[in-house]
């Protein structure tokens, strides 16, 4: 079970699972709580690893706007760290594991829409995505490329959801990644947010990375993966998207493809990330 911890970087556990080592034996997979700042906050995070000093290439993952990405994590962690990768995921401020340190935002999502009605919710997003929430994932990426498990030329910014807007937001805007994954991004709220449509929509245009863009046939709207990617083709910027079966039963089933779904993403993003598309 993962569980916040005290300490800077406390070993929280280790398991044995069906990863292969370069001999092809049964690799041990380490799971860790740690802290990092992001400007005045300590904010924690869990990092899921193939045990040995590495450097590894590393996923910097980004999680949606729930409040509790426990069980989530547990999932797509060692989802990752099987297929040899390093997994990170920082718990943005007011959420998870980093709840104490701000206000939860869809709590500051609802508050401006209930006093200044629905219009004001599409901007507040877009400013909160570009702003705080990403000032956490560079922060996050700054504590992880000093760590000695990591390959710092080799760091893909992922997400889920949320996690996938601010994961397009990071593309465009962060420097020293090697790649990017977006799954699901802006899915539940595309349709009704022009400002955020627009504001993915240049993100990508002006993308630092080649980017892979994912969706469950089941998911609540692919056109935001399907849109973006088509942006990001007619700037000359490379990327790659694909549409998967329907997972699970459900529309949430569907959304949640992106920590649930990895033995059936994995072979597509090793194949991408072995070899990005450039232009």
């Amino acid at each position: 079970m993962l569980r916040a911890s005290r300490g800077a970087l406390t070993l929280i556990a280790v398991l044995t699972c069906d990863a292969l080592d370069a001999q092809g034996t049964a690799a041990v997979i380490v799971t860790d709580t740690v802290t990092f700042q992001s400007g005045a906050l300590s904010l924690r995070g869990v990092v899921v690893r193939p045990a040995g000093n590495g450097p590894r290439t590393t996923i910097l993952f980004n999680h949606g706007s729930g409040k509790d990405y426990t069980k989530e994590v547990a999932a797509v962690g060692p989802a990752y760290a099987k297929l040899g990768y390093v997994f990170f995921a920082p718990s943005r401020r007011g959420q998870w594991l980093s709840s104490s340190t701000g206000q939860y935002i869809i709590d500051s999502l609802d508050a401006i829409e209930k006093l200044r009605g629905k219009d004001a919710r599409d901007p507040l997003l877009v400013d909160l995505m570009k702003g705080p929430q990403l000032a956490d994932v560079r922060a996050a990426l700054e504590w992880l490329k000093k760590q000695p498990y990591v390959n710092a030329n080799r760091v893909v910014v992922a997400g889920n959801s949320f996690g996938g807007i601010v994961t397009i937001f990071a593309s465009a805007n962060l420097t020293g990644l090697f790649a990017g994954l977006d799954f699901a991004g802006a899915a539940q709220t595309w349709g009704g947010a022009p400002q955020l449509q627009a504001a993915m929509t240049d993100a990508v245009t002006h993308a630092r990375v080649p980017m892979f863009f994912g969706q469950a046939e089941n998911d609540y709207d692919l056109a935001p993966s399907r849109a973006l990617s088509a942006a990001m083709t007619r700037a000359g910027k490379a990327n790659a998207m694909k549409i998967f079966p329907a997972f699970g039963a459900t529309t949430p089933e569907g959304h949640s493809f992106g920590y649930f779904g990895g033995t059936i993403w994995g072979p597509d993003v090793v194949a991408f990330l072995a070899s990005p598309p450039r232009r």
